[in-house]
């Protein structure tokens, strides 16, 4: 039941509910049978999907129609669908609209208890205090204390309550008003953390059906393989999504697109099989167009069916992959060579000490190389334990039953990139190379299909768009100077940005700090000066006389 009231300074506020506090003395939700609270429960569902279709501007009326407009195309979930027939009168597919709003009104009074079957609610006399304390104590974000609230309502608005009182009645308000609210806590966290959810099974896909992949800096200082210096590596991680098996991991600086091809392309030459469907994230390295086109891109070039991509800001949906950075981190970062450990619950004095000792020389730094021999062995470990889902097999047990579905190519032509360019003069100019053969001749205006290797300049394939093979290109000339690979390049392409961000944040320092000068100005000030400058000696400073 919604109410209005009148508060002292004259600005009306809308109860969200009545006082629960009266639904102590007796538990209607106890006392419901299983099956009233089975249809309270469906009801329910069908509201907080009614209020997920309700986004800003789309009222409650449409959010109905919405559902019910779905419901008939068939593009509800078969689980949303069983309680709305459960939910539904006799010979009806859903609801009536009468009928949601009035669940709604309920449900808003006095929760899941008024969603109960022959529930008539109670009237309870509002405090008209409550509009005021469930409004401060779910401002967005901010999560204010119960004291807070407490100290607005007397101090300000004049009410005469005490702290117990609030304390009680915020305790007692349902979860969507109270301490993990959506207001409070966000509706995203609120999504994850407290709404319900399908947990998921793998027992119906077959080892090599579908692979996940995600990134992970990993919590280790090691030394970078170029500079020696404390270095964190990005691993970008590939995992069989029936049997937890990791089919293959790489180190790199950053998880970019290359480093996502390349752990692809020689996970999929190991184990000579393609996988029916990629699960993996909105990533830049794993969504963009060297990857994601449907013609020159990396899944489509491989055989690749279908790429499914987790909701961004949802973890949850990636948490096979998830799960294994957590047990890496605790089983084999935290033991491998403690010291060097870096998470974010290792002691502060500890980090510190291995920084000032690494850096003074005291202490050596591991290799890519040993970290790569370690992880690899705990990796044979880790999958000769028992799987999460079946304890009678282990990870390794479930990959040996893989049918390989061969590529059909090789780690090389794998590790390509392609691009499609238009032939002009039996020549194709892609960046600041040019490659021609003289049987681009004939498809001169015509777009074909360059495919380049990162680390070789000297020869390009070239193709059609529908993957026919045209002739291997040479090259015939660099335009201005540039690295002898592709890969240097990108490498000093992305040290020359890093030095252009480096050097914008020492402008806006020295902005800050007031060293910023400018000459121009300085000079037009010098002239329109009035007083003299007097060289006292030529071991002294330039003086400025400032007197008339």
């Amino acid at each position: 039941m919604v109410k209005e009231i009148m508060p002292p300074m004259g600005r009306q506020v809308v109860m969200p509910m009545a006082n629960v506090l009266a639904l102590r003395a007796r538990n209607p939700w106890s006392e419901a049978t299983d099956r009233a609270r089975q249809i309270a429960l469906a009801r329910e569902d069908v509201l907080l999907d009614l209020q997920a279709r309700q986004l800003p501007g789309v009222s409650f009326d449409a959010a109905i129609k919405s559902l019910q407009a779905a419901a008939e195309a068939g593009y509800v979930k078969p689980y949303l669908l069983q309680q709305l027939k459960l939910v539904s009168k006799k010979g009806r597919k859903y609801p009536t609209r009468s009928v949601l709003f009035d669940w709604r009104s309920y449900y808003d009074v006095d929760g899941q208890i008024g969603l109960l079957p022959e529930w008539k609610g109670r009237v309870v006399e509002a405090a008209s205090w409550w509009g005021y304390a469930i409004e401060y104590y779910n401002v967005a974000g901010s999560k204010p204390s119960m004291g807070a609230v407490f100290n607005r309502l007397v101090e300000v608005d004049g009410f005469n309550v005490t702290y117990d009182q609030v304390r009680h009645y915020l305790n007692s308000v349902p979860a969507m008003l109270g301490r993990n609210s959506p207001a409070r806590i966000g509706k995203n966290l609120y999504r994850l953390t407290q709404k319900k959810y399908i947990q998921r099974s793998t027992e119906n896909a077959l080892a090599g059906d579908v692979y996940v992949a995600d990134g992970y800096r990993a919590d280790v200082y090691l030394a970078h393989p170029v500079t020696g210096d404390i270095f964190r590596p990005e691993l970008t991680v590939g995992m069989d999504l029936n049997s937890r098996y990791i089919i293959g991991w790489r180190a790199d600086e950053h998880e970019g697109t290359i480093a996502v091809q390349n752990m692809w392309a020689e996970a999929i030459d190991r184990h000579q099989h393609v996988p029916v469907f990629l699960y993996i994230d909105n990533g830049s390295g794993y969504k963009n167009k060297l990857m994601s086109d449907e013609v020159v891109g990396f899944y489509s070039r491989v055989g690749i069916q279908e790429i499914i991509h987790a909701i961004p800001g949802n973890p949850h949906g990636k948490g096979w992959i998830e799960q294994f950075f957590r047990i890496m981190k605790d089983d084999f970062l935290r033991l491998w060579q403690p010291q060097f450990y870096c998470g974010t619950d290792m002691a502060d004095e500890v980090l510190q000490r291995t920084v000032r000792e690494v850096k003074a020389g005291r202490l050596q730094l591991p290799t890519m190389a040993q970290f790569a021999d370690a992880f690899n062995d705990w990796l044979v470990r880790y999958h000769n334990r028992p799987h999460p889902e079946n304890k009678q097999v282990t990870r390794a047990q479930l990959w040996a039953a893989l049918v390989p579905i061969a590529p059909h190519a090789t780690l090389p032509e794998l590790k390509r990139q392609a691009v499609t360019l238009t032939v002009r003069r039996a020549s194709l100019t892609h960046g600041k190379r040019m490659y021609g053969h003289p049987d681009l001749l004939a498809f001169n205006g015509q777009k074909l299909v360059l495919e380049y290797d990162l680390m070789v300049d000297e020869i390009a394939v070239i193709r059609t768009e529908q993957g026919r093979w045209v002739c291997d290109a040479h090259l015939v000339k660099r335009i201005d100077a540039i690295a002898t690979n592709r890969l240097e390049e990108k490498r000093a392409d992305r040290a020359e940005d890093a030095i252009k961000r480096l050097e914008k944040k020492m402008d806006e320092q020295k902005a800050r700090a007031g060293r910023v000068i400018d000459a121009e100005a300085v000079a037009d000030n010098a002239l329109s000066f009035d007083g003299e400058f007097t060289q006292i000696d030529d071991d002294q400073p330039l003086i400025l006389d400032l007197t008339e």
